[in-house]
């Protein structure tokens, strides 16, 4: 992955500065999707939210675990009056809601596949309407570009507007490139040379 990409990958720190642009535009709610074992990047997100002041919902099983099961092991940190239930959402207005959800790979069971089929997650429908931003902070892993599509469209058709790699800085690979690859195996040399 990424042998063919000349140069360095971008730093994870720039998507931040992504984040708080789309945040800082949205007029509703902003429902990011990205992957459940992206630790880092939840963070992101939720520090993104909190500068916002956003509530915070947590939706898709494989989501919330990992969420729990980092902040138990020290690795997220998460003020507990930030976290909402996906149940209590109608309390807020839509621009104090921040939703992180499962589903960056167009997932079918996923929290963001059920969202644009406007299906329950949970026991809870919680419907995209108009004034809704969706960030897929993730590029569709070969072979999944037109789960991904699919889910973009029914985004849109619900009148979401969806902001991905290709519109925003909101997804760095988590792949070296070429000159990042080139720097590996030279230390993998010189390793070899010193045990030599």
């Amino acid at each position: 992955t990424n042998t063919a990409s000349p140069g360095f990958t971008p730093s994870e720190k720039g998507i931040e500065e992504a984040f708080d642009e789309v945040f800082d535009q949205a007029p509703g709610r902003v429902i990011v999707a990205t992957f459940a074992s992206l630790i880092s990047r939840i963070q992101q997100v939720i520090n993104c939210a909190i500068r916002h002041k956003r509530y915070i919902a947590i939706v898709g099983r494989s989501m919330q675990d990992n969420v729990h099961i980092a902040q138990d092991l020290g690795y997220m940190n998460i003020p507990a009056d930030a976290i909402v239930k996906a149940g209590e959402l109608e309390r807020y207005k839509p621009h104090e809601i921040a939703i992180l959800a499962t589903g960056s790979q167009g997932e079918p069971s996923s929290a963001l596949a059920r969202m644009s089929r406007g299906e329950s997650i949970g026991g809870k429908t919680i419907q995209i309407v108009p004034g809704d931003t969706v960030i897929i902070s993730a590029d569709p892993i070969p072979g999944n570009e037109e789960l991904v599509n699919r889910i973009i469209n029914r985004l849109f058709q619900r009148g979401a507007n969806v902001v991905y790699s290709e519109i925003a800085r909101v997804h760095v690979s988590g792949h070296a490139s070429q000159e990042e690859q080139k720097l590996l195996l030279v230390a993998d040399i010189v390793h070899v040379g010193d045990a030599d």
